[in-house]
């Protein structure tokens, strides 16, 4: 029973010179037992209003706000506009002597029973929140009432501003209750300064702290010893983490699911709830769960994006891509965290599809996941499923389906790795829930159908499902978690891992292994000598991505030969034996072709040496390190750039990213830059000239190579860059707000005005032909250089796969070292394509700066089907034509602000566009023929859900 809300409003009709003497003063009462109306349910509020006085149903208004109930209309979508009949009205209105009884009723506002569907309502349906006063007016005597209705979304949805006065209440009333600890922890902060919320329930304090100083260092030390030990000991001896988060803020039950639970954990005794049928009761106490488990909720990992109900962060860039990234704060704050706890099981609420879907995914699999242990045993070939039903993903999976439905309005629910074939797969860790697997967690990513108040109840007791299962198997999957790290400390290869590892025909492929016996090397050396490192300022960035993210890094403590080559003492060494060796690896190995499956999610290639441009030795030498190295514990300190120049001129290398950001200091500051036209030993094309006492001011916190000029050097003045980039196509993140997160990460110039600019970055295809008359036009990737081809911007061809704008790969590729483009490259290198097409052979004027090789081996990993005829086709060209210049991209050069290494060839470009004698070069010959593309069509999912 409801308590019943009242709220009394005397209206004073005051005696003044201005009003009769004869007026009375009225006192008028409207009670209700709800004052809560829902966008995505229809409800029926009763009211009472007692006037104290005769009135007239004819004479009566109600008003909502500031508008009459009549103006509150509903949204059209065909219209895009709230000009439709009223959602909110009175009904069965009736008198009985001085008191107005009726119904306030209201309809759904957007004709849905959920507020998910994209563009709307789920972009605007936040504009109708809110508290607003319902006032019963008798025109006659100006006698009114009034009571406050909160609209809601549903019941338990927050809004940004509402979730930290919420924590901070079940904080304190969980505390409060003595016998459980509550904490809240913020793990960091986005770009706009926000908190990332973090709440850990646990039996008190000390319970973590044994944890992480105790249980997990033993963990990731000695697990079997552990194993040996918590298969004697009571369960309840040592306690794991179980981490429930949101990543996507804008489907909001994954956050509200959080706080209810919070809220339960604070004030209950136990959850009561049915179990995997309706109507069978589960009991589940707090205190069992306590002396099990450390709870922790990241409510949202994605605050701002919260703040502005949107799915990307302020960057408007997809955090649950970027997790094997990192190249967000919020994601680095994840990493770290994933990296302190080590959880048992990581729950990532989701939304929305509509058939509930809740991971394991679809093959293929990254072949560094100890697969086998994270599904609980090897895969039965007859069932696809896991032999014995042993305890593992698979089984937390439907349990925590089970649950889900068996306490919400939902039948069913799907796992993609029976009920897809393809196109749901974990190939690729920038998923969040993904990405736990690497740490050894039972993760999953759990897909709400809708965002209602019945997704809220699947999602709550998903975990609670989820929570269950965990405890009543906590000890084999615990020693299993501990098994995947023995695995990492003896760098164990085992081939139980091969049963999941299936091929798009259904056979079991296996770890790549190669001519090798074990997958995985002993080590990996990341140079640091000038002359076996071509990038040394990645390296430093690399040994605080592998710290950050729980990995074992070491410097070699004298020189060691390897395969003839002398690595001097300081050198960065990774070794294999430990336990976060696999996520090491993925990091550094060169992937798997998937060409062979019909769908993919989304990008697969890694590959950090490639992409980010630095060189990494595989080392298969089990005792090449013995007792020759001392572990690095916090991140080294780039040196000061080695300023022993004497010239009046110096040459600034285009060898690193460090370089264009001092570029582009001195360049915003009026100083004069020239890019290098010619090339000797020590300088290449592309290069840049500066004024030596002008640069010295803009290298703090800079590491770049400088060379002495000559006397006599060939060099164009940079014009400084005003660039315009072309909006995004849609309001999911794409390579378009990649582009502008690049470029405003290397000091570029952005202007949102096209007249403003003497340069367009196209990403994206969205552009007017006439606004680009009389502008330089630089694109990139399929989308921009297919709206050329339609529009005749510029005589293009280009070949893809028909929906083919998502395949993949990188490739071995040729560059033009005569060309300021491309010449700090090498002839043979590596590109990257993510959008899934190459240009044909251009105009003859035009000059070829990059392109496939020609090699049969050219396609290096990634999923593109039917690739072959990528083979000897173009990347990049640049042509003059109409007193325009040109310059296309097929190379993806900013896809996921991961392509570190490829930033170059875009500077270079936007340096080099506006000069008088842009077409430099003797340029690439295609000698490959074009051939038919052979693939009809290929899918990928890569909008949301996921």
């Amino acid at each position: 029973m409801k308590k019943l809300i009242k709220l009394l409003v005397t209206f004073l009709l005051t005696l003044t010179l201005l009003v009769p003497s004869s007026l009375s003063i009225y006192a008028q009462t409207l009670s209700m037992e709800d004052t809560h109306l829902s966008l995505t349910e229809k409800k029926s509020l009763d009211f009472e209003v007692d006037f104290k006085e005769e009135i007239s149903l004819d004479q009566l208004s109600f008003s909502l706000g500031d508008k009459p109930l009549s103006e509150w209309k509903a949204f059209n979508m065909e219209t895009e506009a709230y000009d439709l009949k009223p959602w909110i009205r009175v009904e069965d209105l009736s008198i009985d002597g001085n008191v107005l009884k009726g119904k306030l009723v209201n309809s759904l506002p957007y004709g849905l029973d959920a507020t998910d569907l994209r563009p709307y309502p789920r972009w605007t349906f936040e504009e109708l929140l809110g508290t607003y006063p319902l006032v019963v007016k008798d025109e006659g005597s100006g006698a009114k009432a009034s009571i406050d209705i909160e609209i809601q979304n549903y019941t338990g949805f927050h809004k940004y501003e509402e979730i930290q006065p919420d924590l901070d209440a079940l904080i304190a009333a969980g505390n409060e209750k003595g016998d459980r600890f509550f904490k809240y922890e913020s793990i960091g902060q986005t770009d706009e300064g926000r908190e990332i919320p973090m709440v850990i329930v646990a039996k008190n304090e000390e319970t973590i702290d044994h944890y992480l100083n105790n249980t997990l260092t033993e963990a990731l030390n000695d697990p079997a010893k552990l194993s040996e030990k918590i298969a004697q000991d009571d369960p309840t001896s040592y306690q794991v983490p179980i981490f429930i988060n949101n990543t996507h803020p804008d489907e909001s039950p994954g956050i509200d699911a959080q706080i209810d639970l919070l809220k339960d954990l604070s004030t209950k005794e136990e959850f009561i709830f049915n179990g995997q049928e309706k109507d069978s009761l589960e009991r589940l106490k707090v205190s069992d769960v306590l002396d099990n488990f450390i709870l922790i909720f990241c409510v949202t990992l994605n605050p701002d994006g919260k703040a502005e109900n949107q799915r990307e962060n302020s960057h408007k860039l997809d955090i649950n891509r970027d997790n094997i990234y990192q190249t967000q704060a919020e994601t680095k704050a994840m990493s770290a965290t994933l990296a302190k706890y080590n959880p048992l099981t990581f729950i990532d609420l989701h939304g929305f599809v509509p058939e509930f879907l809740i991971e394991p995914t679809t093959p293929p699999h990254e072949p560094n996941f100890e697969y086998d242990l994270l599904m609980g045993g090897e895969m039965d070939p007859d069932t696809k499923d896991v032999v014995d039903d042993k305890p593992g993903a698979i089984g937390h999976a439907r349990a925590m389906g089970d649950v889900g439905i068996a306490n919400s309005d939902y039948t069913s629910y799907i796992i993609p790795m029976f009920d897809y074939g393809d196109g749901w797969d974990d190939a690729f860790l920038g998923y969040t829930a993904v990405f736990s697997l690497i740490h050894g967690a039972l993760g999953h990513t759990v897909e709400i159908p809708a965002q209602n108040q019945q997704s809220l109840l699947a999602a709550k007791h998903a975990v609670l499902g989820s929570i269950k299962y965990v405890l009543d198997n906590k000890t084999v999957l615990y020693q299993n978690q501990l098994e995947i790290f023995r695995r990492g400390i003896e760098n164990e290869d085992n081939k139980a891992v091969d049963s999941w590892l299936v091929k798009a025909d259904g056979s079991v492929g296996g770890r790549p292994r190669g001519e090798n016996d074990n997958f995985f090397p002993d080590y990996y050396i990341l140079p640091m000598d000038k002359s076996l490192q071509k990038n040394v300022n990645e390296v430093y960035d690399m040994i605080s991505y592998f710290l950050r993210n729980g990995v074992k890094v070491y410097q070699s403590d004298i020189e060691v030969t390897y395969k003839d080559i002398t690595y001097p003492a300081g050198s960065i060494v990774i070794p294999m034996n430990q336990a976060k060796r696999s996520l090491a690896n993925v990091s550094l190995y060169q992937g798997t072709d998937e060409s062979d499956w019909g769908a993919m999610y989304a990008e697969i290639v890694l590959n950090y040496p490639k992409l980010h441009g630095f060189d990494s030795v595989e080392v298969r030498q089990a005792d090449l390190f013995a007792d020759k190295l001392t572990e690095i514990t916090e991140p080294l300190s780039k040196p000061a750039t080695d300023q022993n120049i004497e010239s009046d001129q110096v040459v600034i290398k285009a060898n690193n990213n460090d370089a264009l950001i001092l570029v582009n200091k001195m360049l915003a500051d009026g100083k004069e830059i020239q890019i290098v036209n010619e090339s000797s030993d020590e300088i290449a094309m592309g290069d840049y000239l500066a004024n030596t006492e002008d640069m010295k001011g803009y290298l703090e916190g800079l590491l770049v190579n400088l060379v002495e000029s000559p006397d006599s050097i060939k060099a164009t003045k940079v014009e400084p860059p005003k660039i315009y980039l072309t909006p995004s196509s849609s309001n999911y993140a794409e390579l378009a707000d990649e582009t502008r997160f690049v470029l405003n990460q290397l000091g570029f110039t952005i202007v949102e005005d096209i007249k403003d600019a003497n340069v367009v970055v196209d990403s994206s295809g969205v552009f007017e032909k006439d606004a680009l008359k009389d502008k330089n036009y630089i694109g990139i990737g399929s989308m921009a250089l297919q709206a050329v081809k339609d529009q005749a911007l510029y005589p293009l061809e280009i070949q893809m796969n028909e929906d083919g704008g998502g395949n993949e790969g990188l490739l071995k590729a040729n560059y033009d070292l005569t060309n300021p483009i491309s010449g700090s490259y090498q002839s043979d290198d590596i590109a990257y394509v993510s959008s899934g097409s190459v240009m044909n052979q251009p105009r003859p004027e035009a000059k070829i700066f990059a392109k496939v090789a020609d090699d049969d081996d050219f396609y290096l990993e990634g999923w593109w089907p039917g690739h072959d005829f990528v083979q000897g086709q173009v990347l990049g060209f640049a042509d003059s034509m109409e007193d325009q210049n040109f310059v296309f991209f097929s190379t993806d050069v900013t896809n996921k602000a991961h392509t570190r290494y490829l930033y170059r060839l875009l500077a270079n470009a936007i340096y080099s566009i506006n000069s008088e004698n842009f077409i430099e070069g003797e340029g690439l010959k295609v000698s490959v023929p074009k051939k038919d593309i052979q693939v009809e069509t290929t899918e990928e999912t890569t909008e949301e859900p996921r």
